[in-house]
């Protein structure tokens, strides 16, 4: 199955495309360009993941800084850089979180698979644009509701207390991040 979604970035403003392949694996394909604090950033990823929905490797461009990062979960919660040595800071890390889309979100939610009313703690490998930098972060996801249309999922940033409840799709795609994304296209074949 393949599906292409649209979001709208609302703070400063931004757009991204994602064009998503599910099957015996999942692929995703991004990019995102828009504005934060005043800095633009056009940023392009891969997410490959299987067909489970846990992350086998990510490949992220600054296609405006010329930068590039791939890295892949490695043994014993290890991420490994690649090419390079593991990152030892984020040995706890079973997801990712790409701070200029949406999608990442999906993953979390799909991955964890919560029934209404329940809850879990994540750690996660953030990644922060412009820059590119990569850091732990920890997160909890509870669903609030669910039905055949969708539903409705509490992110909560444990770091920061920032939190907000997303509204997703019946494919786990964010419909509405209050105040930061909104889906403004869908088409799946």
């Amino acid at each position: 199955m393949k599906t292409e979604v649209i979001w709208q970035q609302l703070i400063e403003g931004g757009t991204e495309h994602l064009i998503l392949r599910q099957g015996a694996r999942i692929a995703a394909e991004g990019l995102a360009v828009g504005v934060l604090q005043g800095a633009v950033y056009r940023i392009q990823y891969q997410i490959v993941c299987n067909a489970a929905w846990h992350v086998a490797r990510v490949k992220i461009r600054d296609l405006l800084n010329r930068k590039e990062i791939a890295f892949y979960p490695g043994p014993e919660g290890r991420w490994i850089h690649d090419p390079g040595p593991a990152f030892d800071a984020l040995q706890r890390c079973t997801d990712v979180d790409i701070m200029v889309t949406p999608f990442t979100n999906t993953l979390a939610i799909r991955r964890l698979n919560l029934a209404p009313g329940e809850s879990r703690e994540i750690a996660v490998v953030y990644v922060r644009v412009p820059g590119l930098d990569l850091s732990s972060l920890e997160q909890r996801y509870t669903c609030l509701s669910q039905d055949p249309q969708g539903g409705v999922y509490k992110y909560e940033n444990l770091e920061t207390g920032f939190t907000s409840d997303l509204k997703v799709d019946a494919d786990g795609l964010v419909v509405d991040y209050p105040g930061i994304f909104k889906l403004a296209w869908k088409k799946s074949e």
